[in-house]
């Protein structure tokens, strides 16, 4: 993989703050030439960029609840073919589930997963729970979800990137 340059930083940090400017105005504020922007963009985007996206107000577009779900898994107790196996199948369903935005595996106060998920509602919630259960129950022993609301909670600090972008 390649190594990343100081200039590649800048790049990145610029993107996350803002994703939609131009090769020529990113250029133009880190004062490089537009074609070294470009060029470096490409190769970022081909080994360090996952992708680009806006970051909505979930709450305001029909998202009432952001669930936070911890897992307990047999996967630790599997090997080799048979944890390859389970490991595919659970990322197939969840790569299945829209409302599903991250999936990771952890360690930590007795979990060893993480799921976020965002819901329209209470009921799609419990459905998705329901269905999250009974359809993953040969890898997942329990789960324990905290929930928060994203129309009428209060909001601490919002979802974002550029916060990565500032120094501490």
């Amino acid at each position: 993989m390649k190594e990343l340059k100081p200039i590649d930083y800048k790049i990145l940090f610029e993107l996350m703050k803002d994703s939609h400017r131009s090769d020529r105005q990113l250029a133009k504020s880190l004062g490089v030439s537009q074609p070294t922007v470009t060029r470096r963009r490409a190769m970022l985007e081909e080994n360090f960029i996952e992708g680009y996206t806006v970051i909505p107000k979930f709450g305001q577009i029909g998202f009432e609840i952001a669930a936070f779900t911890f897992l307990k898994s047999k996967l630790k107790f599997k090997t080799g073919e048979e944890k390859a196996q389970a490991l595919k199948k659970m990322k197939e369903w969840y790569m299945n589930q829209p409302n599903v935005i991250l999936v990771l595996d952890g360690r930590g106060m007795g979990w060893d997963a993480a799921c976020i998920s965002l819901h329209e509602n209470f009921a799609n919630f419990a459905e998705f729970i329901r269905v999250h259960d009974s359809e993953l129950s040969e890898w997942v022993v329990e789960s324990q979800t905290f929930h928060a609301d994203l129309k009428a909670g209060s909001v601490i600090k919002p979802f974002h990137l550029k916060y990565l972008t500032t120094p501490k």
